[in-house]
């Protein structure tokens, strides 16, 4: 057999041992990366879904089929993160372990931009808002008062910090019409009462602090120039952005235990006598209930989505159902049964329901029938505390 011959039967049998290597590789990453329904209704393929699991890593994966498109690790030791918030095509969170606390940003290729490390013996409320500009969060300290930060969006700096009377503690802030709104709430045996405080979100300075009946039992959401949130006197409170004055509070049974979602005029919240609930936004009045019974277990919030067609409100539970409302009846549209716990708010973007679960699948599902999609398993836990953001 000449030379050539024998050189071009090796290179064959070199070609087709690395072509049977690159195949087993490809259909292995595969498996182990998202099991795909087929496609009902598909995203447009710029738009990633981004979330955390307690396996310490963050992660980014297209939002139509589920593939990765990176991982970012903060540090190894059981991290838990904030809701992710992405602006201006930047990625913000808060992400904690036993040994530290920090704001992140990163780029959405992954990339780091900035850390912030909180300051020794101190926490935060996982959770944070982003506009103006800057970064707005609540830390709770050891050693000194709790106090509310904003850092320059650009580059991590802090541009100014506002603290809370001694013994209160902040919740989480909200901003809106270039104001920040952040409840103070006493302490574990404080005899303080809570109130509201609206500051400046360019500078911290205080327009109003009101002295509230109530203490918020939710975190506060913001529309229209009204502050709402749940009070832990099982009532729904709606506050005037301007001056702090109560417009309405309507009583609830067994209380709000979500945080508001709003749309077209109406709130929407999940209540503690197992119910899905909507009143009107101007004056608290009951729009419809839909008891759910005493599997629901709600753990999120609800979230609306709007097409030119219909308006939805979704919300899942730890009863392992995924739920669709019609938004101005509250009729079932479906119900899905998931068979893990759904630990997140659900974020939707282009049809597509995202939600987090507790043995640390994020699963997706179509939005008009609630047929599922495709998933992604993380070994990990993805827990309330990190919704999925879409971007």
């Amino acid at each position: 057999m000449s030379s050539i011959v024998k050189r071009l039967i090796l290179v064959l049998l070199a070609f087709c041992t690395l072509a049977s290597v690159a195949l087993f590789t490809f259909a292995h990453q595969n498996l182990s990366r998202a099991h795909a329904a087929p496609s009902l209704q598909s995203a447009s393929p710029s738009v990633s879904v981004y979330f955390g699991s307690d396996n310490d890593a963050f992660y980014a994966l297209t939002a139509d089929e589920g593939f990765l498109r990176w991982t970012y690790q903060y540090q190894q030791g059981g991290n838990t993160w904030s809701p992710t918030v992405v602006v201006n095509g930047v990625i913000y969170f808060e992400v904690a372990n036993s040994s530290s606390t920090a704001i992140v940003s990163l780029r959405t290729d992954g990339s780091k931009r900035w850390i912030y490390q909180f300051p020794p013996q101190t926490v935060g409320r996982n959770a944070l808002a982003v506009a103006n500009g800057l970064v707005y969060f609540a830390v709770d300290s050891t050693v000194s008062n709790s106090a509310l930060y904003a850092l320059n969006a650009k580059g991590g700096s802090v541009a100014w910090t506002h603290s809370a009377r001694a013994n209160n503690s902040f919740g989480n802030p909200v901003v809106d019409n270039g104001m920040v709104y952040v409840a103070e709430l006493p302490n574990s045996g404080s005899t303080n009462t809570p109130r509201l405080d609206a500051l400046n979100a360019s500078d911290g300075s205080v327009i109003w602090t009101q002295v509230l009946t109530s203490s918020p039992r939710t975190n506060l959401a913001a529309a229209n120039g009204v502050i709402y949130f749940g009070g832990s006197d099982s009532s729904l409170y709606a506050i005037k952005e301007t001056d702090g004055l109560v417009l309405w509070h309507s009583p609830v049974d067994g209380g709000p235990i979500s945080t508001p979602g709003v749309g077209n005029g109406i709130i929407y919240y999940a209540a503690a006598n197992d119910s899905v609930t909507a009143v009107n936004a101007t004056d608290g009045s009951l729009v419809w209930d839909y008891l759910i019974g005493q599997a629901f277990a709600p753990t999120v919030s609800p979230a609306i989505y709007m097409t030119s067609n219909w308006t939805r409100v979704y919300i899942g539970s730890l009863n392992r159902n995924m739920y669709a409302f019609n938004a101005s009846s509250g009729a079932l549209v479906w119900k899905t049964k998931i068979g893990t716990p759904i630990t997140t708010t659900a974020s939707i973007k282009n049809g597509i329901v995202h939600v987090g679960l507790q043995n640390g699948t994020l699963r997706t599902l179509n939005t008009t029938n609630g047929v599922q999609r495709w998933f992604y398993h993380t070994n990990g836990s993805i827990y309330t505390s990190s919704p999925p953001a879409l971007f």
